[in-house]
């Protein structure tokens, strides 16, 4: 290149600095990301977790499609499996009246909405007792799910699934606390099929032994993959001390609120290693934290939810959420957007309720102004576009 190149060049910089000026955008203020840094970006959607007993992929297709709008171009897209599969042939006998069975074909709906990763350590994972557990994770392997969560033992009950992308590789680690339902029995232990379990003792403390087993597996995840996921499903809501009204409504009211306890058990995964936390288990929705430099999702309450309770147990707040989609580059937040989700109410044709649907309107406003709101309380801005219907996290 000659010195009259060179020149020119630099006066056509300089003449694009000065329009640029003219117009109010400070060029300096818009950093190009190279190349690599963009083929390295890795795109994950999280949404609440899936309490799904029917086949709505074909009942409701107009959820499918929603669905698939909202997690198109996530390189993962994870939720919670919040129901035991029943084999096909098979008649397992439910543990409790609150056990919530399903048929494999769920599986297959999920996979069509787009979903690749699933959770199993949940308060339903043995709804069918050992068999139907093991059969579950049968189910979900033949369909190439990557998953964590439950296993033959407390070890591989603990341990991280792995998913090789594009973009790197992610890993996920799944644990479940509190419900009726988890009793000891059903905590994986040596030689023992269950749930990674993590008790919270009667002093308020993290049972240690559980703990180190989790943090351990978290470090060994961040040491094989670029991105790892920390699952945590909590049932530990408190006492009860609401009023119960309107009748039948859960008087643990305290469940609104993200623990102390919680947000700073979220913050020690994310210091072994973890790059973003997810929870569910209260079926609300909770606030954004970004914490060295790592997301932090609080709750994302539901996204299918074909409870068996009543329809008042939880209140609307059980019917709202959120689709959250973040990009990440080598395990660091880039940046992250939410779309807002509502849940059908009645049963209507083939959509039972609590089949989810992209919100509208005025009604998608006020699900993200309610996480706004939520997440200022973590000290994290999220910017709201009324015409778009998203929101959007301020990545510092």
């Amino acid at each position: 290149m000659n010195n009259a190149t060179v020149v020119s060049i630099r006066l056509w910089v300089f003449a694009l600095a000065l329009i640029c000026a003219g117009s109010g955008v400070v060029a300096a203020q818009t950093p190009v990301a190279t190349s690599g840094e963009m083929e390295s970006r890795l795109s994950m959607a999280f949404v609440g977790q899936a309490l799904i007993k029917h086949d709505i992929c074909k009942s409701a297709p107009e959820s499918l499609a929603h669905a698939r709008e909202a997690l198109r171009g996530a390189d993962v897209a994870f939720t919670n499996l919040e129901v035991a599969i029943q084999p096909a042939g098979q008649n397992l006998a439910p543990r409790s009246k609150d056990a919530v069975p399903a048929p494999p074909v769920v599986l297959d709906c999920l996979k069509s909405m787009g979903f690749n990763m699933l959770s199993l350590a949940n308060n339903h994972a043995f709804d069918l007792q050992v068999a139907g557990m093991v059969g579950t994770l049968d189910e979900v392997r033949q369909r190439g799910f990557t998953y964590a969560g439950t296993g033959t033992d407390a070890d591989a009950a603990a341990a991280a699934g792995f998913m090789n992308t594009n973009r790197g590789r992610v890993a996920l680690v799944a644990m479940a606390t509190g419900a009726s339902q988890l009793v000891p029995e059903t905590w994986a232990a040596p030689g023992r099929a269950g749930v990674n379990y993590l008790q919270r003792m009667p002093d308020g403390q993290l049972n240690p032994e559980h703990k180190q087993r989790i943090l351990n597996a978290v470090r060994a995840a961040a040491r094989e993959s670029q991105t790892v996921i920390a699952y945590y499903h909590n049932h530990d809501w408190g006492g009860a001390r609401g009023s119960g009204f309107p009748p039948d409504r859960e008087k643990r009211i305290g469940r609104f609120e993200t623990q102390a306890w919680a947000i700073e058990w979220a913050r020690e995964l994310i210091d072994a290693g973890a790059s973003v936390y997810v929870a569910h288990g209260d079926p609300t929705l909770h606030g954004v934290e970004i914490y060295k430099g790592r997301l932090i999702l609080h709750g994302l309450g539901n996204y299918i939810f074909h409870s068996v309770g009543g329809a008042d147990r939880y209140g609307p707040l059980a019917y709202v959420s959120v689709v959250a989609t973040a990009e990440f580059t080598n395990g660091r937040l880039r940046s992250a957007r939410f779309k807002p989700v509502v849940l059908s109410l009645v049963q209507t044709g083939g959509s039972p309720r609590g089949t989810p649907y992209l919100a509208e309107g005025a009604e998608a406003e006020a699900i993200l102004q309610r996480l706004a709101y939520l997440s200022l309380r973590h000290g994290a801005k999220i910017r709201i576009d009324p015409g778009a219907q998203t929101a959007t996290l301020e990545v510092p």
